[in-house]
């Protein structure tokens, strides 16, 4: 089953900073040790059909130990969960296990729902069957998100921005101008990249139509680039809907040209054109 881009964003985020899978457990009342470095270690995990065998995302934490300075103190599993899957009650035992077999070290389960329904769910305990042997999931959906709404907090922690514009963008726009500030502090090429994240995950929503907006009227200059892409996707889009109210047909080809253009000039000039042609060859006009 292909992996859709929601999971694979919120996957990322856990894999840029690890750090915020330790923070959700703190706040869950787990007693996480110190340590001196988290890493992302290998996902692969168990011996479940090969489709199912890797776990989004596996974190490690070090930090002085019994056996060296950098020793393994506790395996972090993080799941991401979309839908409801009966399937997951029996493999997440085995990534458990199986990652504190591997490394010998203490290991939780961390999931992370996009929906709070689902999120309920999944916090139901697994029962394995042996007396006494049940995993209780951690599970974080929306309502565990912090909102975010100082910039500063974001400049620090980005990932966690991004997952707080997720969870409460659509309903608070404190929570977008502290992302859209607070990422215009970090570096360009990760700023870029993170709103790209935020549209992504809020696409189709109130929350979307808000944050661009807001990229459109203020401007800073890790966003420029998105910012120009949306000013020509709406240029895109006015000459489609001019053509379509004079008539003139406009065949799928035609208006997929018109879609992917980011030339303003361009766009300018066939925005002109649609005003007096008759038939879509004289758009493209040389």
């Amino acid at each position: 089953m292909a992996i859709s881009a929601e999971h694979q964003i919120y996957s990322e985020l856990f894999a840029d900073a690890p750090d915020t899978a330790v923070g959700f457990l703190r706040g869950l009342g787990v007693d996480v040790p110190d340590y001196d470095r988290s890493e992302v270690t290998s996902c692969d995990l168990g011996h479940v059909d090969p489709v199912e065998r890797r776990s989004d995302v596996a974190i490690m934490l070090r930090g002085p130990g019994p056996k060296d300075p950098f020793d393994k103190l506790m395996g972090i599993v993080v799941e991401v969960q979309r839908d409801e899957k009966e399937r997951k009650r029996f493999t997440w035992p085995e990534y458990v296990a199986s990652l504190r077999s591997r490394h010998e070290c203490p290991v939780v389960l961390l999931t992370i729902c996009p929906k709070q329904s689902v999120a309920d769910w999944y916090a139901e305990p697994i029962h394995l069957g042996h007396p006494g042997f049940v995993l209780r999931p951690l599970v974080v959906g929306p309502s565990g998100i912090p909102v975010i709404t100082d910039p500063g907090e974001v400049e620090r922690h980005p990932s966690l921005g991004v997952l707080s514009a997720a969870a409460h963008g659509g309903q608070d726009m404190d929570v977008l101008k502290a992302l859209h500030t607070g990422l215009d502090a970090i570096d360009r090429e990760k700023a870029t990249k993170y709103i790209g994240f935020t549209l992504n995950l809020l696409a189709k929503t109130e929350g979307q139509a808000a944050l661009e907006e807001l990229m459109m009227t203020d401007t800073y200059e890790y966003s420029s680039a998105w910012t120009e892409s949306l000013k020509a996707e709406g240029e895109a889009k006015a000459i489609l809907r001019f053509l379509s109210a004079r008539g003139v047909d406009v065949p799928e080809e035609a208006r997929e040209r018109i879609s992917a253009c980011r030339d303003h000039e361009e766009l300018d000039t066939w925005l002109d054109r649609a005003a007096t042609i008759t038939h879509i060859d004289e758009l493209f006009a040389e």
